[in-house]
């Protein structure tokens, strides 16, 4: 199953962290968000968010230079679908 993808990339924090939020939201418990950014001080925000609301980050590559993609894996607790 391919995870969902969010390309953020021209966003800076901490618009990235509330498109983010609010696409964890929309996806099944347990499914993955393939997040696109190329903000570099977005990473570290959006790992510490996702993780105090319970989701998991699954990995965090630089797949170009100045481009990072981070997968995050939806709680299974909490509100939504």
């Amino acid at each position: 199953m391919n995870p969902e993808r969010l390309d953020l990339r021209g966003l800076l924090c901490p618009l990235t962290w509330a498109r983010t939020k609010y696409a964890l939201g929309r996806i099944a418990r347990g499914a993955e968000l393939l997040v696109v950014l190329d903000h570099r001080p977005a990473l570290p925000d959006i790992r510490r968010n996702a993780e105090e609301l319970g989701h998991e980050v699954v990995s965090t590559t630089e797949p170009s230079p100045g481009t990072w993609e981070m997968v995050l894996r939806r709680s299974d607790h909490g509100s939504g679908p």
